[in-house]
Parts: C-alpha cells; structure tokens; sequence
C-alpha cells in the first residue's frame, strides 16, 4: 500500500510538472530621460523583468540608471568670480501595469499602454570656486548631495515579438514627481536654476525581451 501511495505521487508530480507552465520575461535596453525645460537629454540604460498575466495584460518592474550629466558654469550676482557647477544623475526604480492591444504579449505586432509609479534617486555633486571670499586663494567646496522622489505617470509603446528570437520594443512614458526630499537644502533650487532638474520628465527607452517558459 505504501508503495502504490509513493508511486500514486510520483505520478502527480510528474503530470503538474508537465502540464503547469510559467513564464517570465527578462528586459533590457537603451534609455533616455528629458526633464521639460532643461533642454539637455539624460541617457542611460535599464533592465527589468515583466510576467503576463494573460496575453492581454502583463506586471512589469525596471530599473534604469542616466549617467551623470554636469551643467557648465554659472554665476551668482553677476559676478564672474563666483562659479557653480553640479552633476547629476538618475537612479529609476519603477513598476507597472500593461494592457496590450493587438496580436497580445507573445505574438507579432502590439501596442500598449498603463500606468506606472516610479522611485526616482539623484545623485549630486556641486562645485563651488569662491575667489571673491579669498582673493589670494581658490576655494574649491565639494559638495555631495541626493534627491529623492516618488512619481506617477502614464507609458505606453509598440513591440514586435519575432518567432525563437525575441522581443523588440519601444517604450514612452511621462511622469511627474509629486514628493521630493532632498538631502541638503536648496539643492533642487539651485538644481532648478541650472536646468537640471524638473518635476515634469518624458521618458523613451529601446530594448530587447527575452520571454523564458519552465
């Protein structure tokens, strides 16, 4: 009896493993990042993973680093021996919904759309050279600072999912910070005033998904 109940599981757990199926998809790819009215785009790359839910909506999650990008030298008060600069960068954990419309998730030509909620980092260094305050001396100040914020947008795009080869995709999205923290303060003022930092951000990224089935 022991034996046939042994053998009895062997069998069920053989049978489920043949008949239950997950997936799960990896991503990766290009990124860029346009803080509105900055006028200087951040590039950079991101990876992620998404999982279907069907073949009409799937959960995805991603994160995306944009290099650091340094603004040229300012002056306060008109004063030409008063300089600033900064450099900044972008660090994007993010998650979402898509609703895709079309041949669906795993087949041919699609678009899609949802929304999605974003934990944006900024890493900050700012140099200030003050010779007015020792005029025989170059004061160089380093400065490190961060911002932290918590966005909600709306993305969406189109991909094209090849037969054994993959996914190819591209993403749009806008999104706006609603809460910002920053570690010093009147660094996202000075941010601001340098054109490096904005509330408001449009987003494009280029990449390739790679769906795994077990």
């Amino acid at each position: 009896m022991e034996r046939k109940m042994k053998n009895l599981v062997l069998v069920l757990v053989l049978f489920m493993l043949n008949t239950v199926c997950a997936q799960v998809s990896v991503l990766g790819g290009a990124s860029s990042a346009f803080p509105f009215g900055t006028g200087t785009p951040y590039v950079g790359l991101h990876l992620g993973l998404e999982v279907p839910r069907d073949d009409a909506v799937s959960f995805y999650g991603k994160f995306t680093h944009q290099f650091s990008q340094s603004k040229p030298y300012i002056n306060f008060d008109n004063n030409p021996d008063d300089e600033f600069q900064t450099r900044m960068n972008y660090n994007i954990i993010e998650g979402g919904t898509r609703y895709y419309l079309g041949n669906g998730f795993d087949y041919g030509f699609a678009a899609y759309g949802g929304s999605t909620i974003k934990l944006i980092f900024n890493n900050v260094k700012s140099n200030y050279d003050m010779t007015q305050y020792a005029p025989t001396t170059v004061l160089n100040t380093n400065v490190k600072s961060s911002v932290f914020s918590v966005a909600f947008g709306l993305g969406g795009g189109v991909k094209y999912s090849f037969p054994r080869f993959g996914t190819i995709y591209c993403d749009l999205d806008l999104f706006y910070s609603l809460i910002q923290v920053e570690s010093t303060q009147g660094v996202i003022a000075n941010l601001y005033n340098n054109n490096q930092w904005r509330q408001l951000v449009f987003g494009c990224s280029i990449g390739y998904r790679k769906d795994l089935i077990w």
